[in-house]
């Protein structure tokens, strides 16, 4: 599938995944109601991802936005009436990534999880307030930095271009 998950066992590689999914879930009930805005965004976002974003991990976003809306309709439709119940499992799910970053190259696991990150910001902001400003409820602020997944990739510095010599 791609290299970088080949150090991976099958469940992790699911989590890997279904981590946007996930994510987008977890943001939308975070609130207690899942809005058709945040989880069309996600699904819109996962596409354009698959072309427009960090060169390593369009490859991931084509995979991932080929049934991402089918597996965000099945997590809604799974959600108990108080969506807020379903964060502690989402959570769950995603402090895996605490055991899996570690096994990704350096560079691949901090693209990743900014990624993540930056998913779970424009899925909070695609819905509520006045114009969209101040759309980030208290809740989806508590989330939207990934808490749960405490890995911190090492700093690897940019090699510097050879400059050929004359």
């Amino acid at each position: 599938m791609f290299p970088f998950l080949d150090k991976l066992s099958a469940t992790e590689k699911e989590l890997v995944m279904n981590a946007m999914p996930i994510i987008t879930v977890m943001i939308a009930a975070a609130d207690g109601k899942v809005d058709s805005n945040e989880t069309g965004w996600a699904t819109k976002l996962a596409d354009i991802r698959s072309y427009s974003h960090e060169e390593k991990l369009q490859p991931y976003y084509e995979k991932v936005s080929e049934d991402f809306d089918q597996k965000v309709r099945m997590m809604v439709k799974a959600l108990p009436n108080n969506t807020k119940d379903a964060i502690p499992g989402f959570v769950a799910q995603l402090e895996g990534f605490n055991e899996i970053l570690p096994k990704l190259p350096p560079k691949i696991a901090g693209k990743l999880l900014e990624s993540m990150k930056s998913f779970a910001t424009h899925i909070a902001r695609a819905s509520g307030g006045f114009l969209k400003m101040a759309s980030i409820s208290k809740e989806e602020k508590a989330l939207i930095d990934l808490p749960m997944i405490t890995y911190i990739p090492p700093v690897i510095e940019e090699e510097e271009e050879e400059t050929p010599s004359e």
